[in-house]
């Protein structure tokens, strides 16, 4: 594959050789890459992420909050989980300023076109939000605390945790990297007290896991 890269417009244009890309095969493929994340990129005409090497669009999730989300690496950072809008915004622009966020100017949530998001402070993004979400997440608020079992891939342990905070302090980790193998986006995590994979179990079968007590939370063995 061939690539030809302006640093002044951080845009690449991407000329496929392979018929085996089927988004690339037939045309130019224009991105904006991103600042930081600079193997990921912005695909303008399929309003799409792109993890460059590979010339795949990356897997994108919705979480609770109703917002979408993707995990991207870089030589520094092995993987994070990301705000698709926020990374759309910043391939298009540059790095969010400092107290500013990233607003949805249809009130669509998933809608991440870069013509509909707009970089403005965190008093203009609430005027624009749709108080009709925040009554419907509040209603539903606990039914989204989840009992979550945890299982050392080398030695088969496994204890529960009530909820995925729990969890991440205990091991030390990210309450996103729970969700995410959870729901079986990543599939296991190096923590300290070894390698874990996460699911969800219902409140039935917890008498039967190993529950940390609230006391042990962040607590080194």
């Amino acid at each position: 594959m061939f690539q030809v890269s302006s640093l002044l417009y951080g845009i690449k244009l991407i000329f496929p050789v392979s018929g085996k890309i089927k988004f690339l095969s037939k045309h130019i493929v224009m991105l904006k890459v991103h600042p930081i994340y600079i193997n990921y990129g912005y695909d303008l005409e399929n309003n799409q992420i792109v993890h460059i090497p590979t010339n795949r669009p990356v897997k994108q999730i919705q979480i609770n909050s109703g917002y979408s989300m993707c995990m991207v690496s870089s030589d520094l950072i092995r993987q994070k989980g990301v705000l698709c809008h926020r990374f759309v915004w910043e391939c298009n622009n540059d790095v969010i300023p400092k107290g500013y966020e990233i607003d949805h100017i249809d009130k669509n949530k998933t809608n991440n076109h870069i013509l509909n998001l707009r970089c403005v402070t965190r008093n203009e993004n609430r005027k624009n939000r749709d108080h009709t979400n925040i009554i419907k997440y509040a209603k539903i608020a606990h039914t989204l605390k989840r009992f979550i079992k945890a299982i050392n891939v080398d030695t088969n342990e496994s204890c529960c945790f009530n909820g995925k905070t729990q969890c991440s302090k205990y091991l030390g980790i990210s309450p996103a990297m729970v969700y995410l193998i959870c729901v079986q986006i990543s599939k296991t995590v190096k923590t300290d007290k070894g390698r874990y994979r996460f699911e969800y179990v219902d409140e039935k079968d917890v008498e039967n896991l190993i529950v940390v007590p609230r006391k042990c939370r962040g607590l080194k063995e």
